[in-house]
């Protein structure tokens, strides 16, 4: 942690500027000029620089409309005291309020001037998300959470356009911290204010994915597809009781499927065609595969369902993979005989499928991300480095690393980092 001494130097007829008089050869200092005049603080902060000696080390901006904040990390190369009396009057010029951290030589400094100067951190990416708005009262208990957790705030991003929906912070975490309590305070956070707040690590892979694996029924398509055909064979109810259990995971998965699929029986196979015909799109499924397939992203639909409807999905939608479960037909190929072709896709079966689908494309698994709502979903959820329960089940909620309780799809891109301005140039046909 720094000791540095903060000289401020607000412009006043009275005030000499002359800076303390212990300043030697190769010290460090912070000069930070405040000011309302934008691009000329900038400049005339590195015109004093270049016309006395000293090494720039880094710098960094914040502005607030006309006003700026711009600060540089020097080494002095001399003891010149000429640089300070220019920045001095430079401040005066552009109204502007001059301070000097000064940084003694055994400084332990952090490697960029956003990061907090903290020692033994962790370095996070939290989304916070609200379609109708993030609220005051949210933002007020979000921060609250974090100054009790002991973290610092780097970096704060609007990345929606228009009304306030969406924030991307950069986060500093004690490296102590438990993140499966912290996660679990996140969620109850996110039930109280029906805001999602998805923690992600701030590595390169973070907007660097390469691979997205979505589920198919309730997630990519707003029905579920075996309840589809079950309303037209006339076992609707039935097979919603399973479907239901299964998907709290309440019974296992292959078993549910194949008390599910034998209540089909004798169904004619021309229900798949009125299905595809009625199919609802989740709201912003076309655009998100759109704008991922626009900047190179694989895509996959794994299902728990049916490998007619997963193909429709995957033509319709641009994607490249489509896996699911196969009906057995009779003979004829005229109706369903109840029973299932080939092995069942379930939980670890979408995990497996994920992992083959990366090793095929030659991509990372921390470059993968998964999206979907159920009990069965849980294993790829983990599999993949960024997990997302779509809209999904408490339990799954609960488990999962991320969550999105909004009505679009297109929010994902969100937590890859992108502002809505970066998606509008993904969504066109340019």
């Amino acid at each position: 942690m720094s000791t540095a001494l903060q000289v401020n130097l607000a412009p006043s007829p009275q005030n000499n500027w002359l800076p303390p008089s212990n300043l030697l050869p190769h010290q460090k200092i912070l000069v930070s000029l405040t000011g309302p005049h934008g691009t000329d603080i900038i400049g005339c902060v590195l015109d004093c620089m270049a016309k006395n000696d000293c090494e720039i080390e880094d710098f960094m901006l914040s502005r607030l409309y006309h006003n700026v904040t711009f600060g540089v990390l020097i080494t002095l190369k001399s003891d010149n005291a000429n640089l300070f009396r220019d920045l001095a009057e430079a401040s005066k010029k552009w109204d502007g309020n001059l301070s000097l951290n000064i940084h003694s030589q055994h400084d332990i400094l952090p490697k960029s001037l956003e990061d907090a100067p903290y020692k033994d951190r962790i370095k996070y990416t939290a989304t916070v998300l609200n379609q109708n708005g993030l609220t005051p009262q949210f933002l007020d208990e979000w921060t609250k959470l974090l100054l009790r957790e002991k973290i610092s705030i780097e970096k704060m991003q609007r990345l929606s356009e228009g009304k306030l929906l969406c924030a991307d912070y950069k986060l500093s975490v004690p490296s102590e911290t438990d993140l499966e309590r912290l996660r679990k305070e996140l969620f109850q956070l996110s039930i109280n204010h029906g805001t999602d707040v998805a923690l992600q690590p701030f590595n390169v892979f973070r907007k660097h994915k390469r691979l997205v694996v979505f589920d198919m029924d309730s997630t990519l398509i707003q029905q579920e597809v075996i309840d589809e055909i079950a309303k037209l064979a006339g076992v609707v109810n039935d097979v919603a009781v399973i479907t239901e259990s299964a998907m709290n995971g309440e019974i296992d998965f292959q078993e549910s499927l194949r008390l599910r699929v034998s209540l089909l029986k004798g169904t004619s196979t021309d229900v798949i065609q009125t299905i595809k015909k009625n199919l609802i799109f989740t709201e912003g499924a076309h655009l998100l595969c759109k704008a991922l397939k626009k900047i190179g992203f694989k895509l996959a639909v794994i299902s728990g369902g049916f490998i007619p409807l997963a193909n429709h999905v995957k033509n319709e939608l641009g994607l490249d993979y489509a896996f699911a479960n196969q009906l057995k037909v009779s003979p004829d190929g005229l109706t369903f005989t109840g029973e299932l072709d080939g092995p069942i896709v379930d939980g670890k079966r979408k995990a497996e499928l994920l992992e083959v689908i990366a090793q095929a494309e030659n991509i990372k698994l921390d470059q993968v991300i998964a999206v979907g709502d159920g009990a069965n979903d849980l294993f790829m959820l983990a599999k993949a480095g960024l997990g997302v329960a779509f809209n999904a089940k408490p339990r799954v909620q609960e488990k999962a690393r991320a969550r999105i309780n909004q009505k679009s799809l297109r929010y994902i891109l969100y937590l890859l980092g992108y502002t809505d301005e970066d998606a509008q140039q993904l969504y066109s046909d340019d």
